[in-house]
């Protein structure tokens, strides 16, 4: 699919606007003319990742010394947070974003790189060493996750990760390595693409898969000296949990910005579209499944709109609760697709936010493909 066409993918169009809307025009313009793939954001494959150049203008007009994402996803604010020499708290209830945005806003030393990139070319080279030494491999994975590769893809994959696991390094490093091979599961296998389930014919030789995960890394180390460079700030804190939930995994600290992008209600389906990097990681993901707010698979149910709005209002409140008194809340958020219909981000929000305790006071929007919006919305407490 090509990346136009993906859902509520970024384009140029026209930005309208309401109320306090400068900085969310600003932050919309700088996303509409900048590369999105820049240090270490396009690492890994994400769906719906955030434009980087959001987070910076919002962070930058704001003036924020600390932030909080409770839908932190790949890392994205964490990153620019860190650029711009702000504290960051990230929570996500997917231990695969959890991990993602740990290594991605990273800063290792030069020894640490060094290091990284003589493993990556040891694992690289055994692995090689089995493929053409033909090396038996089982691979203990679900059937519906097996049939995403080809047997000898699916063999190699399965020598990759077990010279990961033998691999005798720190944590961190192997952590990393393992995030390179997450990164090339789609690009070898035959699912058509990141958001799309079905499988399709794709030729992928002997050795590709060992070849692709060695480019990555040596890509990792180069962004990773990328924002070296560039990096002012701490490395965030990160807090693998629900974000309704994130007055307890805050531990009593507030923030002047919570700047995030919650789910796009019935457009994705993150524990579906990650299901086989959790599986190969070894990752439990019953908590996301069970918790994952506005997915895809709950969008044709009876209750869909009315469980929608109370997804909103809970994390709402629990974005309001940890919001310094002066403080600011800015969503990026599609309108959500629920029971066939859209349901539209600033109505929604309007009519939901007083029960938070919450006022909307800007709103900038574009429009997407398939008819619907993308918003930046600010939201303030209703008490200012």
């Amino acid at each position: 699919m090509s990346a136009d066409k993906r859902p509520l993918s970024q384009i140029r169009g026209p930005i309208r606007t309401e109320g306090e809307a400068d900085a969310l025009r600003a932050a919309w313009e700088a996303a509409s003319r900048e590369e999105p793939d820049t240090l270490t954001h396009g690492f890994h494959p994400w769906p719906a990742r955030m434009h980087p150049a959001i987070a910076r203008v919002i962070l930058e007009r704001s003036g924020a010394e600390a932030l909080i994402d409770p839908f932190c996803g790949a890392g994205t604010t964490l990153i620019e947070a860190r650029v711009r020499g702000a504290r960051s708290l990230g929570v996500d209830l997917s231990p695969l974003a959890i991990r993602l945005a740990r290594v991605k806003a990273s800063v290792p030393s030069r020894a640490s790189r060094a290091a990284f990139l003589e493993a990556a070319h040891a694992v690289a080279a055994a692995s090689e060493a089995r493929v053409r030494g033909r090396v038996p491999m089982t691979v203990a994975l679900p059937p519906p996750i097996r049939a995403r590769w080809d047997m000898h893809v699916l063999k190699e994959l399965g020598g990759l990760r077990e010279e990961l696991r033998a691999l005798d390094a720190p944590d961190a490093l192997r952590e990393a390595l393992l995030l390179a091979f997450s990164s090339i599961l789609t690009k070898v296998g035959r699912q058509r693409s990141e958001t799309e389930e079905e499988i399709a014919p794709r030729r992928v030789r002997k050795g590709l898969a060992t070849e692709i995960f060695l480019r990555k890394a040596v890509e990792l180390e180069r962004r990773w000296g990328e924002l070296a460079a560039a990096a002012r700030g701490p490395a965030p804190e990160l807090v693998e949990g629900d974000a309704r939930r994130l007055p307890e995994l805050a531990r009593g600290r507030r923030a002047p910005l919570i700047l995030t992008s919650p789910p796009y209600g019935g457009t994705y389906d993150y524990a579906a579209h990650h299901a086989h990097r959790m599986a190969w990681l070894e990752l439990d993901d019953r908590a996301l499944r069970r918790g994952e707010l506005g997915a895809r698979r709950h969008a044709s149910a009876p209750d869909a709109r009315a469980r929608w709005d109370r997804d909103v209002v809970a994390m709402l409140r629990a974005m309001a609760a940890v919001l310094e008194p002066s403080g600011a809340i800015v969503l990026v958020m599609g309108d959500a697709s629920l029971g066939g219909e859209p349901v539209p981000v600033p109505a929604q929000l309007a009519r939901l936010a007083p029960q938070a305790g919450l006022a909307v006071r800007g709103v900038a929007s574009q429009a997407r493909h398939g008819g619907r919006d993308e918003h930046l919305v600010r939201l303030h407490l209703a008490a200012r």
